[in-house]
């Protein structure tokens, strides 16, 4: 019990770091430096985890994280490629975009939790990037 309202509060910090990131206007170099902070802090190495591919990201949250934790921290690592999608130019941008959906698309499919934030930045990202994400779906 202790240790799920620990996670729980841990989300809650994570969403507010994330609000907080967004609503910041450093320049790239910072925002970088802040965002690779943020994937340390809550979900791992950024080298690794950004640069995996949606089935590896999967594969690695199996092996490496609880599995009462596991949705809640594909979400997160969903949450830092949504916000760094948010400020990169293209093609960067589509591609942390793509992946981005394709993981809130998993939580939305294996998640319990419904959130409206979530289904407003898929629909935003649908929007945006149109046919490319019917071959994701």
């Amino acid at each position: 019990m202790l240790q799920r309202d620990y996670f729980i509060r841990l989300i809650e910090e994570f969403n507010a770091a994330i609000s907080r990131f967004l609503t910041k206007k450093d320049d790239e170099l910072k925002r970088d430096k802040d965002l690779k902070d943020l994937y340390r802090q809550y979900v791992g190495e950024y080298d690794d985890l950004r640069n995996l591919s949606v089935d590896e990201l999967l594969t690695y949250a199996k092996e490496q994280w609880k599995e009462e934790e596991r949705i809640d921290k594909i979400n997160m690592v969903a949450e830092l490629l949504y916000a760094e999608g948010s400020y990169k130019g293209q093609p960067l941008r589509q591609i942390l975009l793509e992946k981005a959906y394709a993981l809130f698309d998993y939580v939305e499919a294996n998640g319990s939790t419904f959130s409206i934030s979530r289904h407003q930045k898929m629909e935003a990202m649908r929007q945006e990037l149109g046919n490319k994400l019917s071959q994701i779906d």
